[in-house]
């Protein structure tokens, strides 16, 4: 039984993570600033990146076809990710314009080693956006949020030597996020 319900969590935080979506959300943020923009941020997924510190920040709309509830989805995660071994901490945060959350902080191992492992962060995912120059050990922080019953989720990946700073830096952007979907926010 604990073998299914993993594996439906696996495929629901991939899903969430990296699937388009086909909603007609939005997500309104004041950009980081001294990061890279990626090219193909739209409405409701959005990427940024800093190379010098080798992070990645990601703000994304889970697709329409998967409605959880947050209640059941958060408690489900921390589950999940302890039962990876890379949960850190967990705990209930409220941000942004009226945004209530899980947030889960993850100690990743290097992008090679996670590429050659059998957690559900795989090859063709986050990894790729991580400089596979640069292997050392990963942080992640991880919120997932519910809005209008959109799932979205949070993401920042730095290498664990400067997480802190990077988190610190990107405080007022996490704190400017403002989401919504067609029927208003």
């Amino acid at each position: 039984m604990n073998s299914i319900i993993s594996l439906i969590i696996l495929v629901t935080t991939l899903s969430l993570l990296f699937a388009p979506s086909l909603a007609s959300g939005e997500i309104k943020v004041t950009p980081p600033t001294n990061w890279q923009p990626d090219p193909d941020n739209n409405p409701d997924t959005m990427w940024w990146y800093q190379k010098h510190t080798k992070s990645t920040f990601a703000i994304n709309k889970g697709p329409t076809n998967m409605s959880f509830p947050l209640f059941l989805v958060g408690p489900i995660m921390a589950q999940a990710f302890a039962d990876q071994g890379i949960l850190e901490s967990v705990d209930q945060v409220t941000f942004g314009h009226s945004n209530f959350g899980y947030r889960y902080f993850l100690n990743l191992t290097s992008p090679s080693k996670l590429a050659n492992t059998s957690t559900f962060i795989q090859p063709g995912s986050i990894l790729d956006l991580l400089d596979k120059g640069y292997d050392v050990p990963y942080k992640g922080m991880l919120i997932l949020t519910e809005k209008q019953g959109d799932l979205y989720a949070i993401v920042l990946m730095s290498p664990k030597e400067n997480f802190d700073s990077v988190l610190n830096e990107i405080n007022s952007t996490i704190d400017s996020i403002q989401l919504s979907n067609s029927t208003g926010s």
